[in-house]
């Protein structure tokens, strides 16, 4: 299964859900007609699922050390690094399954580059809990990449990647 495709599908329709929504908030009060399409949004928003929900659900549930199926999706996650309406609260349930496993070099490497696209772009909520992952992500060339995102001139981002380094093994 393209786990990316199914999650970037996913965040595509739940933000356009989530905007359609947010597009009728404002003129509910107007008339009758507006606070219709304002219902029509919010229940097309709160009766929307996807695949990408139940699988991240299984993965609370079961774990994924010993399903090669839900680990592919976790890691397919991890590298989309989605944005949409709950995608935070979904990331930070699944990351503490990834302590239990050992890493391939491709997991490593999708952990690395999603750690430094937050640096260079954005260091949501769940940022500490992908920064609890350096211990078993760490190399010299990843060290490196993170010393020189925290010499930055980006004061944003030399921010960031000094919160990262904190997390580096002594």
């Amino acid at each position: 299964m393209n786990y990316l495709e199914l999650i970037i599908t996913c965040e595509h329709e739940l933000n356009t859900l989530h905007g359609a929504l947010h597009a009728t908030l404002e003129d509910r009060e107007k008339s009758a007609s507006h606070r219709e399409k304002w219902v029509r949004a919010a229940k097309a928003f709160r009766a929307y699922d996807s695949p990408v929900f139940e699988l991240a659900d299984q993965c609370r549930r079961f774990g994924i050390k010993s399903a090669p199926e839900l680990r592919a999706f976790v890691f397919a996650y991890i590298q989309c690094d989605p944005y949409f309406y709950r995608s935070g609260y979904i990331l930070e349930q699944l990351l503490p399954k990834v302590k239990q496993l050992s890493l391939s070099e491709f997991e490593k490497g999708v952990i690395q580059r999603t750690i430094l696209k937050r640096i260079e772009t954005k260091a949501l909520r769940n940022f500490r809990h992908l920064c609890k992952l350096i211990h078993y992500v760490d190399d010299a060339p990843f060290r490196d990449a993170l010393r020189a995102r925290a010499n930055s001139s980006d004061t944003q981002m030399r921010r960031r990647a000094k919160f990262a380094l904190a997390y580096l093994p002594d």
